[in-house]
């Protein structure tokens, strides 16, 4: 048994401290067959910073979800386990008993004010993602439905603020080849393959074949990894077997790559739990649910979500 605290922010949709009512809380033990509710209280209005003391057991890998709902909105979620409370130091990681986190309460309807000005804020840091020649121009990004814009925002975001190695996964990105509304395919630099494969805090995963009804021709991808800093929200690459040359670029050498980031349904029992916490758990991933994630993490896509009018 080991006594965490866990200090919750919950936020709207526009990142502004939460002042809604009629919100609940509820801490889920998910790792058992049969879900264990640990903590189930309902919040003050306006109520936004919670502070909880938990007895989390941690030694046979268990999974705790924290979630609150709100009416008219989608669950506002995330996974715990160890590797939550682990810390860097210069001795290594240590465990630490507390942990501080944000929640983002989104409305089912959820929409965004600024998505198309995304465009011009990727433009302005530099991002691979737009680059000339190799990304997306803004015609072809403003012709893309919201969801796959909030996809590569998402998953630009989520490139940035994973490293390996010291440095950002975005700056392996070479070219974008095509933008779905669950994932992006680039071609990433040749040498990230090993860097990945290598790295202790990406873990295998099964890979993905080809995919198929795109507007170009894209590979299988079957030798895949997984981030695994997060309990949920993780970053999953899936790479070509094998490398080519960048297109009108011959002496760079790249691997076809499969982004997307995962919600974890497969892990224990975590997909009973979020089969009530997902509008459409069967469908493809939810791009504002990713977004609340994300935002639960620290990385902040470059686009809002409005709030419940």
């Amino acid at each position: 048994m080991a006594e965490k605290t866990v200090t919750l922010i919950l936020l709207q949709a526009d990142r502004q401290l939460w002042t809604g009512e009629g919100a609940r809380l509820q801490v889920t033990d998910v790792s058992r067959s049969k879900l264990k509710i640990l903590y189930n209280e309902p919040l003050e209005p306006g109520s936004h910073t919670i502070l909880m003391n938990l007895d989390l057991h941690f030694d046979a890998g268990q999974v705790y979800g924290i979630s609150v709902d709100a009416k008219k909105h989608r669950s506002a979620w995330q996974l715990i386990n160890r590797r939550t409370f682990l810390r860097q130091t210069g001795g290594g990681e240590v465990e630490a008993k507390d942990h501080i986190m944000r929640l983002m309460l989104v409305p089912r309807q959820a929409s965004s004010s600024d998505l198309d000005d995304g465009y011009k804020r990727l433009l302005d840091r530099g991002s691979p993602m737009v680059a000339a020649t190799t990304g997306l121009t803004e015609a072809a990004y403003l012709d893309l439905k919201d969801a796959a814009k909030m996809a590569l925002l998402n998953i630009e975001a989520k490139l940035r603020g994973t490293r390996v190695g010291g440095d950002p996964l975005l700056s392996f990105v070479e070219a974008v080849r095509y933008v779905a509304v669950d994932r992006l395919f680039l071609f990433m630099r040749s040498e990230l393959k090993s860097l990945i494969e290598d790295a202790s805090e990406f873990a295998s995963a099964p890979g993905h074949g080809a995919s198929e009804n795109t507007p170009v021709a894209l590979p299988a991808h079957p030798d895949s990894w997984k981030h695994r800093r997060f309990g949920a929200g993780n970053l999953q690459l899936s790479f070509s077997k094998t490398s080519e040359p960048l297109p009108g670029h011959p002496g760079r050498q790249v691997f076809s790559v499969d982004a997307d980031i995962d919600l974890e349904k497969g892990l224990l029992h975590v997909f009973e739990w979020l089969d009530n916490k997902l509008l459409h758990p069967d469908k493809k991933t939810d791009q504002t649910q990713v977004y609340a994630l994300l935002f639960a993490q620290g990385i902040n896509p470059d686009y809002t979500l409005d709030p419940l009018a």
